[in-house]
C-alpha cells in the first residue's frame, strides 16, 4: 500500500511523548527471494510485537520509506498499532541517494508536526537495510545526516545502516559511524532488537540518552570504522 504523503497526520496519546522512526529499506532487484520474504515477515512482527506494548502503543509512530529505481512512501508515519501490514516486492535500481533524503524530509516533518500540536519527542531513528551499492548519488545525503545528527547538544536524528550480503561497508561508512550487518537474511531476530529499543526508548526521559542493553541477535554485529 502506497501513500501519497499528503493524507492528515496521525497521533495517538497527543498528551504523550513521542518516538518517530522511519524504516528505510532497500527492495531493489537483488533483494528478491528469500530477503524480501524475510523482510515482509520481520516488519509485520515488529508490528505485532510493539503493539503488545502499552507504551509504544501511545508513543511511536513508523513510517515506512522503500528505494529502488526511486524512492517512495509505502506507508506514512502512523501510530505503531495502526500500522498496516506490508508486502514488499524487489525489482529494479538501488536509488539509496534519494531514499535517505526522503526520509531525512519525513523526520523533519514530523518533527514540525509534533512541534505545532506542542507534544515532545524523543530523538527520531531512520533504520536503512541494504544489499548492495547505491546507483545514484548519495553525497548530498551523507551531508544532510551529518548535519542532522551535529546539530545542537545532542543532535536531531539518528541514523543506522545494516548491510546484508553484497552490501559495501565503504558506502555506509560515508553515511554513519552506525554501521551493521546481517549473516543471514532472516531478519527476525535484528526487528525484535528493534522493537525492544523502541520500548526501551519510549519509556525513558525525552531528554535522557535511553541505554540500549538488549543484545543484538546472533546472526547480526557491530562493524567497527576501522574494518
Amino acid at each position: 500500500m502506497k501513500q501519497t504523503g499528503f493524507e492528515t497526520p496521525r497521533i495517538a496519546a497527543p498528551g504523550e511523548p513521542h518516538l518517530a522512526c522511519v524504516l528505510l529499506l532497500d527492495t531493489s532487484g537483488s533483494m528478491s527471494g528469500h530477503a524480501i520474504e524475510s523482510l515482509n515477515s520481520a516488519i509485520n512482527q515488529f508490528k505485532s510485537q510493539l503493539s503488545n506494548d502499552e507504551m509504544a502503543q501511545k508513543r511511536v509512530d513508523v513510517a515506512i520509506i522503500e528505494f529502488n529505481d526511486t524512492a517512495n512512501i509505502i506507508q506514512d508515519f502512523t501510530p505503531i498499532i495502526q500500522m498496516q501490514p506490508v508486502v514488499l516486492s524487489a525489482d529494479g535500481l538501488t536509488a539509496m541517494g534519494a531514499g535517505i533524503n526522503l526520509a531525512i524530509d519525513k523526520v523533519k516533518e514530523r518533527t514540525r508536526f509534533y512541534a505545532s500540536l506542542g507534544v515532545p519527542c524523543f530523538k527520531p531513528w531512520i533504520f536503512m537495510i541494504t544489499d548492495g551499492v547505491p546507483t545514484d548519488d548519495i553525497e548530498h545525503a551523507a551531508r544532510r545526516i551529518e548535519e542532522e545528527e551535529n546539530k545542537g547538544s545532542h543532535g536531531k536524528l539518528k541514523f543506522f545502516a545494516l548491510g546484508i550480503e553484497r552490501y559495501d561497508k565503504e558506502t555506509l561508512f560515508k553515511l554513519t559511524k552506525r554501521v551493521m550487518e546481517l549473516t543471514t537474511t532472516d531478519f527476525t531476530g535484528i526487528f525484535n532488537w528493534m522493537s525492544e529499543s523502541m520500548v526501551a526508548i519510549s519509556v525513558s526521559r525525552v531528554d535522557d540518552e535511553a541505554k540500549l542493553t538488549t543484545p543484538l541477535p546472533d546472526n547480526a554485529k557491530t562493524v567497527p570504522s576501522d574494518w
